[in-house]
């Protein structure tokens, strides 16, 4: 599932995607048909003007937030299902999405010209993707075979930390509202808190001039 502003997404096994308003007495307003598999990534742009959704049958799809006919673009370069999406907060219309066992790769798409970009071998299954909000930096976890929570300087993809502990695949991950700490759940039955991030920098106060 997925939040938009004003309604929510959600992707199922049946392959499509609903949007659902609240709202409204309906059940959904908007049925999106692409996928050929089960949508298992969903994920709104911070604008909430793109949807990007990824399925077990290895596509990534981003489609606009009116038009529900077929998506702007079908990216086809990873070759294992797409649950790992995120949009880069600090740098408008990036995102990146993250392969399963047989891909182990993180790549980078430019939705506004819908281009693929870059892409790392992380050498093993990508479960999660997530951008910080304080600073330009991604954090990603991993199942087969290594388990790892890994932050990566962007956009350079140099690792920074690799976090571990967790000893099954890392299936959740979640950052507290002031961007500062981690949260990991895995296959292990436990949740890990990591304390990754700097505080959020303020902007400075205009000096007087006298």
């Amino acid at each position: 599932m997925a939040w938009n502003n004003s309604f929510l997404s959600s992707g199922s096994r049946d392959k499509t995607i609903l949007h659902r308003d609240m709202r409204m007495k309906n059940d959904y307003f908007a049925k999106l048909e692409g996928h050929k598999q089960e949508v298992c990534g969903l994920k709104w742009s911070p604008d909430e003007q793109q949807l990007a959704s990824g399925g077990n049958d290895n596509k990534l799809m981003i489609w606009g937030k009116t038009n529900h006919t077929k998506p702007i673009v079908k990216f086809n370069e990873h070759v294992a299902a797409v649950k790992a999406i995120a949009w880069n907060p600090h740098q408008h219309g990036m995102m990146c999405s993250g392969g399963g066992t047989a891909d182990r790769c993180i790549r980078f798409w430019n939705t506004l010209s819908c281009k693929p970009m870059h892409w790392v071998d992380t050498g093993s299954q990508v479960c999660n993707l997530v951008y910080s909000k304080n600073v330009n930096e991604l954090v990603s976890t991993h199942g087969y075979s290594k388990n790892e929570i890994i932050v990566w300087k962007q956009p350079q993809m140099k690792k920074l930390a690799v976090l571990t502990g967790h000893t099954y695949r890392v299936l959740y991950l979640a950052m507290s509202p002031d961007g500062e700490t981690l949260v990991t759940g895995a296959g292990d039955e436990t949740l890990r808190f990591w304390k990754v991030f700097p505080k959020k920098r303020q902007a400075a106060a205009p000096s007087s001039v006298i």
